[in-house]
């Protein structure tokens, strides 16, 4: 049978992305365990694209670049409240709604965020991954000049100029994290032409890239003459809260301060990105045919104590990114159960990662 082309998307969501780094660290260690003592599957050498957005950028880069999700972990862990300062403030409502209106931190928080993903990435270009890894990677982001939306990427098509060979992981990830208000937008160099570029999150028009990675899939097979070849598209989002509200006449009429400063707006936005674009994502792969399918990674409802703490994406406190961790541990334990129910997209998440990785049978948690 035609291997399938593997496209991994991750959302944004700040802070959040360490339960994306969890997720698929629980992933692949459980796999080593049930091949008796193996090392841990590279998981960016088990899709052919990784696209990543905002936090989900900072994840993606680093599966193309081969860094260890302990890795990523860590960089969440150890660096969260230095780029994302005053989390003692932050967390108070009144005053973390001032203190993210005042933009208080944002610049101490742009160095941190910098000096921790030069660490992690190095000097890694785009062409590096391409020519080195041979993963395919794409970033979105907003062009602040133009209000354009902006996708760095490699040099995967033939089609491509290789725009974004010489550009660093990092710079990448810096623009596409950009949130407005709670971080700096990005000033970057563009390494080909030497102008000066202000960017902002790529989460204000594809958090959720689950339509650009099956645009870019469909785009990849064709220019590679592989028309027929079947697309498994996996699309990890970042836990976000589940979203809405019930608006009074009053709340109709509310201006900035109702409006949290914009943040509400954001919030808004992502969760309907959520579903539309999971939506078009679906739609694209079913219309290719061939057996191919998008899919949503499923997670269970978080409980009640760390549903609270979802709202804010730049909650950097130890007991929330332990408390995101616990609940990636056990959606992998649900991930589990639904491969040994013979749910396609576990099984086949699970095949990403080699063949035959594991029973569901024998290795599901027994706590599911």
């Amino acid at each position: 049978m035609t291997k399938p082309y593997r496209v991994l998307c991750l959302d944004g969501g700040g802070m959040r992305g360490v339960y994306q780094a969890a997720y698929l660290d629980t992933v692949v260690n459980r796999i080593a365990k049930g091949r008796q003592g193996s090392a841990a599957t590279d998981v960016g050498q088990c899709f052919d694209l990784i696209v990543g957005t905002s936090t989900g950028a900072i994840v993606a880069c680093a599966l193309a670049a081969g860094r260890p999700l302990s890795e990523v972990r860590a960089l969440y862990e150890k660096h969260g409240s230095a780029i994302f300062p005053y989390q003692t403030l932050r967390a108070i409502p009144v005053v973390g709604k001032a203190v993210r209106a005042a933009g208080a931190g944002n610049r101490r928080g742009e160095a941190a965020l910098r000096s921790a993903l030069n660490d992690a990435l190095g000097v890694l270009t785009f062409a590096d991954v391409l020519d080195k890894r041979e993963i395919a990677l794409a970033i979105p982001a907003i062009d602040m000049a133009r209000h354009a939306a902006v996708v760095f990427k490699t040099r995967h098509m033939n089609r491509l100029n290789g725009r974004d060979d010489a550009r660093t992981l990092t710079d990448a990830c810096m623009a596409s994290t950009a949130a407005p208000i709670l971080r700096s937008l990005a000033h970057l160099i563009e390494p080909e032409t030497g102008i000066s570029v202000v960017y902002t999150d790529g989460g204000l028009w594809a958090n959720n890239p689950g339509a650009l990675g099956a645009i870019e899939a469909v785009e990849i097979c064709k220019d590679a003459g592989e028309a027929s070849r079947p697309i498994e598209l996996f699309m990890l989002g970042s836990l976000p809260v589940q979203g809405g509200e019930e608006i009074s006449n009053k709340a109709r009429r509310r201006g900035a301060w109702g409006w949290s400063f914009g943040i509400k707006i954001m919030e808004a936005s992502i969760n309907a990105q959520a579903v539309g674009y999971d939506y078009i994502a679906k739609k694209i792969i079913e219309i290719r045919g061939n057996g191919s399918g998008a899919w949503r990674m499923p997670a269970q409802c978080p409980s009640n104590d760390l549903r609270k703490y979802l709202s804010n994406m730049d909650d950097a406190r130890p007991r929330v990114l332990n408390a995101l961790s616990r609940q990636a541990v056990s959606d992998v334990d649900f991930l589990w159960a639904e491969a040994a129910r013979g749910e396609p997209c576990a099984l086949r998440f699970l095949a990403a990662f080699g063949p035959r990785p594991l029973d569901p049978q024998k290795e599901g948690n027994k706590n599911v």
